[in-house]
């Protein structure tokens, strides 16, 4: 048995992540699930207590992309034998389309290092950034030498939604390889935000830590003209993996900088800031 929690103050010997290397894949093309007859009943009586339709269509199609298969071949570009990771953390908004799969066991299981793995999500747009603050945790206690933050997304549904969500245009992965740096934790987490209020809660935040570049998701896209910073706004059609996306692109010309990651998710009123600095 494996007992996890919050570190005691006696026992955090380090702190803070780097990040060390990024990749990104998006996937368009056939899905190659086969079509699962046990599918349309299961997302039936999950949908049923809410009087939500079932795309039944898309099931019989085997539609949509598993995270599983989607983060596998970021993870061989990665982690190595050589550099193993000892945490592994996915973090999605939309549900697998694969069901009744502990993914990120399933990813651990394939992983070097064979790292404890866990998912975060049911966060809206600020699952990844929940998911960073606990690769901080995890770093404090001085057993995290290096972590992989993985953050996914796809567009495909069983069911309508119940109220308007943000849905990408296609499927993407990003996979973030984290080093323990002995810096400070890198999350700050604003709750109770009211948008008339995400400019002044922004623009302290980057006050505070002058980065060399800041990364907005969409909702954060009216402020960029007010912050005197190399601002860069991530693309509307990938709302949860474009932060990332952009972090995974930018990577190479941010050696040795600071970058803030910031995103606003209006329906829980809820603003998370991150500093990385890129190693």
């Amino acid at each position: 048995m494996f007992v996890a929690g919050p570190p005691t103050a006696g026992e955090q010997t380090g702190g803070g992540t780097r990040v060390r290397a990024a990749a990104s894949r998006f996937f368009d093309g056939p899905t190659g699930l086969a079509p699962n007859p046990s599918l349309p009943g299961y997302v039936a009586d999950l949908a049923a207590p809410f009087g939500l339709e079932v795309r039944a269509d898309l099931i019989e199609q085997g539609a949509g992309h598993s995270y599983g298969e989607m983060c596998l071949p970021l993870l061989a570009d990665l982690v190595s034998e050589e550099q193993p990771a000892d945490l592994l953390v996915l973090a999605t908004a939309i549900p697998d389309v694969r069901l009744g799969r502990a993914t990120a066991t399933y990813l651990s299981w394939h992983c070097p290092g064979a790292p404890l793995g866990f998912a975060v999500c049911d966060q809206g747009l600020l699952a990844a950034f929940t998911a960073l603050h606990l690769v901080d945790g995890y770093a404090h206690t001085g057993g995290c030498r290096r972590a992989v933050l993985l953050v996914a997304e796809q567009p495909t549904l069983f069911h309508e939604l119940p109220v308007p969500t943000p849905v990408p245009d296609r499927a993407a992965a990003v996979g973030v390889v984290l080093e323990a740096d002995g810096g400070a934790p890198s999350v700050r987490r604003h709750t109770e935000v009211g948008e008339q209020d995400a400019a002044g809660v922004l623009a302290a935040d980057v006050a505070d830590h002058e980065p060399a570049a800041v990364l907005l998701g969409a909702h954060l896209a009216g402020l960029a003209a007010d912050l005197d910073s190399d601002v860069r706004v991530c693309e509307e059609n990938q709302p949860f993996t474009g932060i990332w996306l952009e972090l995974a692109r930018g990577l190479p010309g941010l050696r040795e900088k600071q970058v803030l990651l910031a995103e606003y998710d209006p329906t829980l009123r809820q603003l998370f800031s991150a500093v990385v600095r890129c190693g």
